[in-house]
């Protein structure tokens, strides 16, 4: 285990460090992540690193001693002393569910089927935190973190929605869901992926004009609305003594956007989102913005503006054409480590980046970050689209989408054109400098308010 560089656990000698079998560090790393998750649920500031830093301070101190593992929590997931009562609270449940895991899981191990018994089979799936074991997380199974020697990790990613589009399975009882790998291969474009309809290139549209009213624009008078224009106002009441007879409202003026589209091409993201609404995003951002630039990525990253300029209705037929692969592994730091690279020119002051992609990186952290970060200070402002926030139960809480989230301006659920016209909505209403993204969605609120009232 020791080296093992997607584990981020490490064994030490001489302390009781994580036992040496996948079953448990996935456990330690998944009920670490609840634990972040439970904390930015009451709004603790804990850093986009958070979970690499505790990761690493658990493999120092080991899991024997409660007061060690609760020092190296609390030194590594808080950033202000006024966390601390949240952290106090939440720590008692994450280490009782820790250790009562580890028991749990080594007594499977170490029991005679987990050598080779009848029951081989079945304990080792309890073991490793089958479908039906509550530790897991809401949102995704925990990765295979020692893989099988070649690099590869796997996720199982439930959608919780059914559609008819490229290699998805038969319907079934069960939720669909989809494995990726992080280097997986890919193949050329579908050709055959159909075109969106009319009520999904509406819903494109509709999202792509609302990215050319962001705030910070040129204003300019509105009959009505949520924004006062204050000078108007001030200037108005010296006619009246001083006392403003009525308040003169502003808008943003429409501009034309400039725009650097990211799309992740991934297996992941391709087995659970819309193809034809995700093609249909390209093509339309290229067709209606001032200035497009559509970059396409999974394990490497190639730009598409040219395919989907010439596209004329048929996206998939372009970029096959154009001999464009997709369908690999992601890796999200490295994609944006190339675009800085290779077209740093993409990007200015004046560019909304749009990136679509479930936030899953298996690269390196920093990378990510650095990546992230660029774009950020970069960039007139950062939206994200991740297939997976359509889901009631999802939160940012993948190392991926922890280490980006504290850097966009907006993070949308996006599975389908539908999700497109409800971020459009949203940005329309209130701006990206507003409450914008999935938590606003009233279709996640509305799933929420129900499951309160079946409870």
């Amino acid at each position: 285990m020791a080296g093992d560089p997607d584990s981020g656990i490490e064994r030490r000698a001489g302390e009781e460090s994580v036992p040496d079998f996948r079953a448990a560090r996935t456990h330690v790393l998944t009920e670490l992540f609840r634990l972040i998750r439970d904390l930015r649920r009451e709004n603790v500031d804990v850093p986009a690193s958070a979970s690499q830093d505790a990761a690493r301070a658990l493999a120092r101190v080991g899991l024997g001693d409660e007061r060690r593992v609760e020092a190296a929590l609390r030194a590594t997931l808080l950033s202000a002393a006024a966390d601390a009562a949240a952290f106090d609270e939440a720590f008692p449940e994450f280490w009782h569910r820790l250790r009562t895991g580890l028991d749990r899981i080594g007594t499977a191990e170490r029991g005679p089927t987990a050598a080779g018994g009848d029951d081989a089979d079945g304990d080792r799936e309890s073991a490793d935190g089958g479908a039906d074991d509550p530790d897991l997380l809401p949102d995704a199974d925990p990765p295979e973190m020692d893989g099988d020697g070649d690099g590869r990790v796997e996720v199982r990613i439930p959608t919780e929605r059914r559609r008819a589009s490229g290699d998805r399975a038969a319907a079934s009882g069960d939720a669909d869901a989809r494995r990726y790998s992080a280097v997986g291969g890919s193949e050329l474009v579908d050709a055959a992926t159909p075109a969106a309809s009319e009520a999904g290139r509406a819903a494109v549209d509709r999202f792509v004009d609302a990215l050319a009213t962001l705030p910070g624009r040129r204003r300019r008078r509105a009959p009505a609305g949520p924004a006062v224009d204050a000078r108007g106002a001030l200037r108005a009441s010296l006619e009246t003594g001083g006392v403003p007879v009525e308040l003169p409202r502003t808008e943003p003026t429409p501009s034309e956007l400039r725009c650097c589209l990211l799309v992740d091409v991934s297996g992941s993201v391709l087995d659970t989102i819309d193809r034809s609404a995700l093609l249909a995003l390209a093509e339309r951002t290229a067709s209606r913005a001032l200035d497009a630039r559509v970059f396409l990525f999974d394990t490497d990253l190639v730009e598409a503006t040219d395919a989907v300029e010439r596209a004329d209705g048929d996206p998939a037929g372009a970029l096959r054409a154009a001999s464009v692969e997709w369908g690999g592994g992601t890796r999200i730091g490295h994609a944006f480590e190339t675009l800085r690279r290779s077209a740093p020119n993409a990007v200015d002051r004046r560019t909304v980046v749009v990136v679509v992609s479930d936030g899953l990186d298996v690269g390196d952290p920093e990378t990510l970050e650095a990546g992230i970060t660029w774009l950020a200070d970069r960039a007139s402002a950062v939206v994200w689209l991740n297939p997976l926030a359509v889901s009631p139960a999802f939160e940012p809480s993948s190392r991926g989408m922890s280490t980006v989230a504290p850097y966009v301006e907006g993070l949308f659920g996006f599975a389908e054109a539908d999700d497109l016209a409800e971020a459009a909505r949203q940005i329309e209403t209130r701006g990206l400098g507003g409450s914008v993204g999935y938590q606003h969605d009233p279709r996640r609120t509305a799933s929420a308010a129900d499951g309160g009232d079946s409870a």
